[in-house]
């Protein structure tokens, strides 16, 4: 609907009612109501809601689940403590509830409009949280770029995702290796998910590469903006590799390097 007319109060609330009364489509399923909202995900799909009544004064209002899964689809890991962390803050901004992938609240009777719009807004901000997948790339690109600069200005070759081998048909793919008097391997820790766990499985993976490179040099590298590192997995850390730091300590980085040289 347009504006044909000059700009009034009255003609600018008759196009905005006109589209909004076109964007809703209220469908009977079952025992519940589903209907659309004047809102979108960040892809243009409208949002579609589901509610029921429960006892003569409550209803339940969900996504049906679609939130999750739209955010899934668009490459977000769902599970992590970063993500739990901006969902419950965002639950609690707008009075929603999770249940399993499913969010959802309680209305009592009589049903005020403004609760299933704040919800809607609530289903829109977890929506946007799609962009800390692209983050998160883009901080794995920055710590990437970094060491590759760090090891062109030490003089030393190095290969992507290289192979090691520990016997004969077990190989490990380390993020960046340099063949040198001692050579070095170097692990970006990408994931902040399950840090002790990603930890002590490198340093099992560390001591028996060791055993077929003896000479050789691990290091791990972190993001110390965005990383919490614990005591135990810090402990793993320096005690496995030669050095265990953030990417950005390129000073440190810079003298281990000299050492292989």
């Amino acid at each position: 609907m347009t504006v044909e007319t000059n700009l009034t109060p009255t003609a600018l609330r008759e196009s905005l009612s006109i589209f909004w009364d076109a964007a809703l489509s209220i469908e009977l399923h079952k025992d519940s109501l589903i209907f659309t909202m004047p809102a979108s995900y960040p892809d243009g799909w409208q949002i579609v809601l589901e509610i029921s009544q429960k006892t003569p004064k409550g209803f339940r209002l969900s996504d049906r689940g679609r939130t999750l899964t739209w955010l899934a689809g668009q490459g977000q890991n769902v599970h992590t403590d970063a993500m739990r962390r901006h969902v419950q803050r965002l639950c609690q901004e707008c009075q929603m509830d999770l249940d399993g992938g499913e969010f959802y609240r309680w209305l009592s009777a009589p049903l005020d409009a403004t609760d299933i719009h704040v919800f809607t807004e609530g289903l829109v901000a977890v929506s946007h949280l799609h962009v800390l997948h692209e983050h998160r790339v883009a901080e794995e690109n920055v710590a990437a770029t970094t060491v590759q600069r760090v090891l062109t200005d030490s003089g030393l070759k190095s290969d992507r995702n290289h192979k090691l081998s520990i016997t004969k048909d077990r190989k490990v793919s380390v993020d960046f290796y340099a063949e040198a008097k001692r050579s070095v391997a170097i692990e970006l820790i990408k994931s902040k998910h399950d840090l002790s766990g990603k930890m002590e499985r490198w340093g099992f993976r560390w001591d028996e590469l060791r055993k077929s490179h003896q000479s050789l040099m691990p290091v791990m590298l972190y993001d110390r903006n965005t990383m919490l590192v614990d005591n135990y997995s810090r402990h793993i850390g320096e005690e496995k590799c030669e050095l265990f730091c953030g990417y950005d300590e390129t000073d440190r980085i810079h003298d281990v390097l000299e050492k292989a040289k």
